[in-house]
């Protein structure tokens, strides 16, 4: 795991405007998601989220435009570190390392492929996450969101929505609000592209 000096991270806490440890337990996720993603649970986060490199970011509760983009900065802020400390100690790491990464990454690849549930027309999804019994994959090539409820997985079509942000509804299992472009999305404004049933897991 990458860490970062206690200097660092009273830079990050002044920059960022978050406690110490919000910080510590932010790098912590970061780095254990390899400097791409995290899956993070803290108060000032707003409680559980995730967030993948690229903009996706999902917080649990009502979406907070000014905190989206306080956690969004935070997470590419770090990410950019922790990439920048690979590439630096990547001589002294050596070919077993580069390749114990690459035996990973194919063994995450395999179970991905093994637990899709999404249509596989649509590819690999540029994000992905799961809560409370709800689960969705984004495509943004593609412009599609899919989100399985149950046992209904529904595609729907994100129209001229690039989708930065999904936050659920405390108490809701369907209902979803998006964040794009244009600014908040409701789900149920979306047209639905296809229905379908899988048995649950």
């Amino acid at each position: 795991m990458h860490s970062l000096n206690s200097q660092v991270v009273d830079a990050l806490a002044k920059r960022h405007d978050f406690s110490r440890d919000a910080i510590a337990h932010m790098v912590s996720a970061v780095a254990d998601g390899d400097g791409q993603m995290a899956m993070f649970s803290h108060p000032e986060f707003g409680g559980p989220g995730q967030w993948m490199q690229g903009g996706m970011l999902m917080l649990s509760g009502p979406i907070d435009h000014p905190l989206n983009a306080r956690v969004d900065a935070l997470c590419r802020e770090i990410g950019e570190m922790i990439g920048e400390m690979k590439d630096a100690s990547g001589d002294e790491l050596g070919g077993e390392s580069g390749d114990e990464t690459a035996a990973q990454q194919s063994a995450w690849a395999a179970a991905e492929e093994n637990t899709t549930w999404w249509p596989s027309a649509l590819g690999a999804p540029n994000a992905t996450g799961e809560q409370n019994g709800l689960r969705y994959a984004y495509f943004a090539q593609a412009r599609r969101l899919v989100v399985q409820t149950g046992e209904s997985v529904r595609v729907y079509d994100c129209l001229d929505h690039r989708i930065e942000g999904i936050a659920q509804q405390q108490g809701s299992q369907s209902r979803l609000t998006l964040t794009s472009q244009h600014g908040n999305v409701d789900l149920a404004g979306l047209p639905v592209i296809s229905t379908d049933r899988h048995p649950p897991n």
